[in-house]
């Protein structure tokens, strides 16, 4: 019989681990729905795929939970996506949109957290976090970072 405790891996955000209580994505289609005047069928637009979700109740249980959950916490509010691991799916590169501690004093040791975080796409930010780390090209003056920026447009 297979042992399902073992079936899956600990999660982690940026290198911080934690465990997982429940997860689960949110995928689905944009859809533009509409109604038009005297008609008794409304016209449905698909507009693509939405993009993914993740809702997340983790917690930290040891004797160290009071530092682990900082720097859990330091992690989601890291500016960029950074690589999240969740028990079942693949890993990928994501960004936290929410971060909610859940401590209650009738149990020390033990720190819940609901997070939610969404996938990290190719457009967009996803290209300004995907250059050269900005020390490198700052430190390079002007002409570095349009080499960058020109680098990341073709």
């Amino acid at each position: 019989m297979r042992n399902w405790n073992r079936a899956f891996r600990r999660a982690s955000f940026r290198g911080v681990r934690f465990w997982v209580d429940d997860d689960g994505p949110q995928k689905g289609r944009r859809v533009a729905v509409h109604e038009i005047s005297g008609g008794d069928t409304p016209v449905v637009e698909d507009m693509g795929r939405s993009a993914i979700e993740f809702a997340v109740s983790a917690y930290l249980a040891s004797d160290l939970a009071d530092v682990e959950g900082l720097s859990l916490e330091a992690a989601c509010n890291a500016y960029g996506p950074g690589l999240l691991t969740l028990p079942m799916d693949p890993a990928q590169m994501a960004l936290c949109i929410g971060c909610r501690r859940n401590r209650a004093k009738d149990r020390n040791g033990f720190i819940g957290y609901d997070l939610r975080f969404v996938e990290a796409g190719g457009g967009g930010l996803a290209v300004v976090t995907g250059l050269p780390a900005l020390r490198d090209v700052f430190s390079s003056g002007l002409s570095g970072v349009v080499s960058a920026l020109a680098g990341a447009f073709r």
